[in-house]
């Protein structure tokens, strides 16, 4: 009878660490969602402004976020010349390729996601 309740204890204390686990692993997802959702806005905020022309675009630039939503998320923003031909094979001038590279921390992991887009600056 006593080994009988003991080992019931025992397979009552195991269903009750792998639901913490799964718990945790739940948590863990959910912390991660919400971070991307965050890096997701951020980059479609930063396409949207360098369409817009709202903000001056360089070859190459990098920039940290302290506070908010962004706090610890690192921004890197390269456009690069394209060198494309038409049909008559006539060089095409204007065309860029702009990659923005968001790195952040979770979890103890670097995570990162790009994107990529390509622009004709109005000519002036």
């Amino acid at each position: 009878m006593l080994f009988e309740a003991m080992l019931a204890v025992v397979i009552f204390a195991l269903g009750v660490l792998t639901l913490g686990k799964c718990v945790e692993n739940c948590l863990r997802a959910e912390k991660f969602r919400r971070e991307e959702g965050h890096a997701r806005r951020l980059l479609t905020n930063r396409m949207t402004e360098i369409l817009s022309n709202a903000i001056p675009l360089s070859d190459k630039s990098s920039e940290k976020w302290d506070k908010g939503p962004w706090a610890g998320m690192e921004l890197s923003t390269i456009r690069t010349p394209l060198e494309l031909k038409n049909e008559k094979e006539q060089e095409l001038f204007g065309l860029y390729q702009v990659t923005l590279e968001l790195k952040w921390k979770s979890g103890g992991d670097v995570v990162t996601k790009d994107l990529i887009f390509y622009i004709y600056p109005r000519q002036r």
